[in-house]
């Protein structure tokens, strides 16, 4: 041990952060980091404070929506999302077009997997057995 370094009397606190435990003497918290001697001069900001900046970002919720919500009244359109749309002509035939791709895709590994299948060398234990009589 270097002369500098002062000897730990072997004492354990809390950290008020971490919770884990801590030397007396430390000055910061080894396994988080934080500082346990320094005291922070003035407020800061979303810990000892409301942080405005964020709050100012956050949307209200009106009360009358969750109350329509949980009876089931109110109205169709909602403020925040507006009304779905059926797809368009355009998009329903885009749509339809790619399902039948999917399918002859799928037909056609299908029938890959039966070409491969037959073509495939019977072993001895498949095959059938000579009729008799």
């Amino acid at each position: 041990m270097s002369p500098a370094r002062k000897k730990s009397s072997g004492e354990m606190t809390t950290c008020p952060w971490c919770s884990s435990a801590v030397p007396v003497e430390a000055t910061t918290c080894p396994s988080c980091g934080a500082s346990l001697r320094d005291a922070v001069e003035g407020d800061v900001a979303g810990v000892t404070q409301i942080d405005l900046a964020a709050v100012a970002g956050i949307k209200r919720i009106k009360t009358r929506r969750i109350t329509s919500w949980l009876t089931g009244d109110g109205d169709a359109e909602d403020e925040t999302g507006g009304k779905v749309e059926p797809p368009s002509e355009e998009v329903r035939r885009e749509m339809l077009r790619l399902k039948l791709a999917a399918i002859d895709a799928e037909l056609e590994a299908k029938a890959l997997q039966a070409a491969a299948q037959r073509d495939l060398p019977l072993d001895d234990a498949t095959e059938p057995e000579p009729k008799s009589g």
